[in-house]
């Protein structure tokens, strides 16, 4: 995957050089951010945040050509380093062909980022939102790479409406997806004592419907992914069979403000055989949601706030910090000039039902803990 990376960004630069010479529609873009997280207690994300964590980072590159009127072609390159997670290598984001047949029917192949929910399809982009961290039990940054796209084909566009019902767009795609080899999903798995060999993968088709009311400003939608998984581990081998990730939203923009909520339900069995052992199989069902408000101030200035709460509703123990997670976030950002921002955030959480690892976490985790994340950005 690094080689395409490579092939990819030689390819962008050398069209660099092409647009001085004839009228070419590539467009160049990226950012590059750089994090200080500081935790009262538990260390967050991977990072050693107790002592202030300066080890996320994260950069971009994004190129597009709109070959012809109905025809786009494009790639973003990634490199997240999230303290234990990700490095310096550079990983495909997407890189796709889009082929609009009209505003009805339009088609993505390649690897597609999956549109689910509100935020998972731009949850790459940073200098796009308010917040240094999206919702933890809904949109992980440690969890991103695996989440965020499928190797397969999307279809799209919009529903034809009568104007007095509003309009809708939809999505339906079907691919393949891996599991990423250096973010929380493997550190999961090592905590149990169970290390991957190579990268599960699985089926991936789902669909995304939003429906834009009559109601100016309001945006109702949901969202199914199905997905299962295979692999194999050093000690015996790993099965997911078909579990299904359905999620439902609203999103409100009211001149400078924006309301936004979102619900989702994930019932997963994973069924695990060590050599020389009887299959084990476990399910876990766990409910999310959030609901976040946020004001543009001024033309550089956001301030926002959000809550999120997660539940374990498979474990008899609901009362046990392990099996729930609840954050209060509060969060700015001010746009220096086009190029810098810088965004300032808080976590006021209780629980640590996700977010929180054993490897570096090698005393009992507190039951609530403070979070600040500062960050810089640079856009182009």
């Amino acid at each position: 995957m690094r080689y395409l990376a490579s092939l990819v960004l030689a390819v962008g630069f050398c069209s660099c050089t092409a647009l001085a010479q004839d009228d070419h529609n590539l467009q160049i873009h990226g950012f590059a951010t750089q994090a200080f997280v500081y935790s009262g207690s538990n260390n967050y994300m991977g990072m050693n945040t107790s002592s202030g964590s300066a080890s996320w980072s994260e950069a971009a590159v994004n190129l597009n050509d709109q070959v012809t009127e109905k025809l786009r072609i494009g790639a973003q390159v990634h490199m997240t380093r999230l303290g234990s997670f990700g490095d310096s290598n550079l990983s495909v984001d997407w890189a796709l062909g889009d082929y609009r047949v009209n505003r009805w029917v339009g088609i993505r192949a390649g690897k597609v980022k999956i549109r689910w929910g509100l935020y998972n399809d731009t949850q790459d982009a940073d200098p796009g939102y308010l917040w240094s961290l999206l919702p933890e039990p809904i949109y992980a940054v440690d969890l991103r790479e695996t989440n965020l796209s499928q190797y397969g084909v999307e279809v799209y566009g919009k529903l034809l409406l009568p104007k007095k019902w509003g309009g809708a767009d939809y999505s339906i795609y079907y691919g393949d997806y891996y599991y990423a080899s250096n973010d929380g999903y493997a550190a999961l798995f090592q905590a149990q004592g169970l290390k991957l060999v190579g990268q599960p993968s699985g089926k991936t088709p789902g669909f995304d419907l939003r429906w834009k009311t009559p109601a100016k400003g309001l945006k109702i939608g949901g969202s199914l992914m199905t997905y299962d998984a295979s692999g194999r581990f050093t000690t015996g081998t790993l099965s997911q069979p078909l579990a299904y990730w359905p999620t439902y939203y609203a999103q409100y923009d009211v001149k400078k403000l924006s309301f936004s909520y979102q619900y989702t339900k994930l019932v997963q069995y994973t069924n695990i055989t060590l050599t020389n052992s009887a299959p084990a199989i476990s399910v876990s069902d766990t409910r999310s949601w959030f609901a976040m408000a946020s004001c543009r101030v001024t033309d550089k200035f956001q301030l926002g706030t959000y809550y999120t709460h997660y539940l374990l509703a498979s474990s008899p123990d609901r009362s046990n910090p392990a099996n729930y997670y609840r954050d209060w976030a509060v969060s700015s950002r001010y746009d220096i000039n086009s190029y810098f921002y810088a965004k300032l955030e808080g976590h006021f959480i209780d629980g640590n039902g996700v977010g929180y690892y054993s490897f570096n976490n090698p005393n009992p985790l507190t039951s609530q803990s403070k979070v600040v994340v500062a960050k810089i950005g640079f856009i182009f």
